[in-house]
């Protein structure tokens, strides 16, 4: 069964799909991926603080807002892209990452993402 996005997800769904690949090119670089599991708390709290702004529009209009929208996809991404080294990969809100071919992965057709 297929969930319908809301539209505002949507725009953050196309948006992550873009940066979580390149997030997890950047884990794959020696280290990183033990650093992005240490620092996944703190990601959280990122998320949790300000990832509800994300799904409405004009709520980023200064440059610290900006700083904290740049701050939050990137912690939305990263933790995505930990996700997608776990067996299975993730998903969210539609979209599918994995770093490794698994059992009815949504991908299957296109090769593992």
């Amino acid at each position: 069964m297929t969930v319908p996005v809301p539209e505002s997800l949507g725009h953050l769904r196309t948006l992550l799909e873009g940066l979580v690949p390149l997030h997890m090119m950047r884990l794959n670089r020696p280290g990183e991926l033990s650093r992005a599991h240490q620092e996944a708390e703190g990601l959280g709290d990122v998320i949790a603080e300000t990832g509800d702004r994300l799904t409405a529009s004009g709520n980023f209009r200064s440059p610290s807002d900006r700083a904290a929208r740049r701050q939050v996809l990137n912690a939305i991404a990263t933790c995505l892209a930990l996700g997608a080294h776990q067996p299975g990969g993730v998903t969210w809100a539609g979209a599918h990452w994995c770093t490794a071919p698994h059992p009815n992965c949504p991908n299957a057709q296109q090769g593992a993402a």
